[in-house]
This record gives C-alpha cells, sequence and structure tokens, in this order.
C-alpha cells in the first residue's frame, strides 16, 4: 500500500489590500469659520462627501474597510445610520450609536486639520464589493470643496498613529504587528457595541 504525503506551502498575503489608494485628502481647516460643517454639507454634491477628524485616518485598511461594510450594510438594509457617510463614521469609531461615532472622530472646535473623505461608488463583480471611481472626478470634487470653503490642501496620507489611535479609544496593543489587527477588530466591533 503506498500513501501519498500531503505538504502544505505557506501562503505570502500581501501587506496592503489589493485597491487603489482611498479617495481622501488632508485639509488645513485652520481658518475655517465657526459654521464649518453646516457649510460643507450644504457644499457638498452628496452623501459621499465627508469630513472626519484629523486622527482618525489610519490607514488604507482601515479605510476600505469600514467603506465595505458600510456599503454592505446598506445593500442588506441593515445600515444603523440613514446616510452612507454617518455609517462609514460609525464603522471608523468602533460604534453601534451615530451621535457616539461623530464625538469619537468628528471634528472639533480645536481641530486645525482634516480628512475630506470621499464614498465611491460600487460594482459587484463575482459577489465581491469594488469600487468604481474616477480620481479626475474625485479631485475635481476636491477643488470644487475646497474653493469653496476657502480650505487648504495640506500634505499628508492615512497612516497608522497611535496618538490617534488612543483619542479613538482603540486599546493600543503591546506588539505593534498587532495595530493594524487590532483597528480593524474595533471597525467590525461597530456591529457589536451598543
Amino acid at each position: 500500500m503506498r500513501f501519498e504525503r500531503i505538504v502544505e506551502k505557506p501562503i505570502h498575503l500581501p501587506f496592503a489590500m489589493e485597491m487603489p489608494e482611498f479617495p481622501c485628502v488632508k485639509l488645513d481647516i485652520s481658518n475655517h469659520s465657526s459654521n464649518l460643517i453646516g457649510d460643507f454639507i450644504k457644499q457638498r454634491d452628496d452623501e459621499s462627501w465627508l469630513l472626519m477628524s484629523h486622527y482618525a485616518a489610519q490607514g488604507q485598511q482601515q479605510l476600505w474597510t469600514a467603506w465595505l461594510l458600510a456599503k454592505r450594510a446598506f445593500s442588506n438594509n441593515k445600515a444603523l445610520a440613514r446616510s452612507l457617510d454617518a455609517e462609514f463614521l460609525r464603522y471608523i469609531a468602533g460604534t453601534h450609536h451615530v451621535s457616539d461615532a461623530l464625538k469619537k472622530v468628528g471634528i472639533k472646535d480645536h481641530d486645525d486639520t482634516a480628512w475630506l473623505v470621499f464614498l465611491p461608488e460600487h460594482i459587484v463583480d463575482l459577489d465581491e464589493i469594488k469600487p468604481s471611481f474616477s480620481v479626475d472626478q474625485f479631485n475635481l470634487g476636491v477643488q470644487s470643496i475646497v474653493q469653496m470653503l476657502d480650505l487648504k490642501i495640506i500634505a499628508g496620507k492615512p497612516e497608522i498613529n497611535l496618538k490617534g489611535i488612543e483619542e479613538m479609544g482603540i486599546p493600543v496593543p503591546e506588539s505593534r504587528f498587532n495595530v493594524i489587527d487590532t483597528i480593524i477588530g474595533h471597525i467590525i466591533s461597530a456591529d457589536l457595541n451598543s
């Protein structure tokens, strides 16, 4: 009798998600009016545009995960928020309640910088939700909002920032290798924490 041996090969997964860069820009809001959010809501085209605190964008995986869960929630009629932007912020904040999300990751009066975020449309391909957007259209939308609100784009990309993680109420793991897992777990907990 002959036995064949099964050999397991390690699979090397890419560190980064196979997605385009998340459509967002960092803004200098230090000269904003006292009603920045109200003015922004009047000027934006629709709820696919939002502003969030400078510490809330913790990298590409975090942003795409929150986007995917928000899109799925609306597609399955299970969203807790009334609008896509609020549902996205709810996931970023890792909370069940929209009001708590706005307190955690919304812009504060003393903030000098913020993120302008665009939540792209999606297509469904083989049961996968994938983003669908034009970088040129995103850039035109950014320029329009920035000009109307008299804001300024500044350098910066979403990246993990331990001070920001603490500000959002995410427990900082002992190992730096577990930080992204902790952030993703925080997003997923939005459907569990009430």
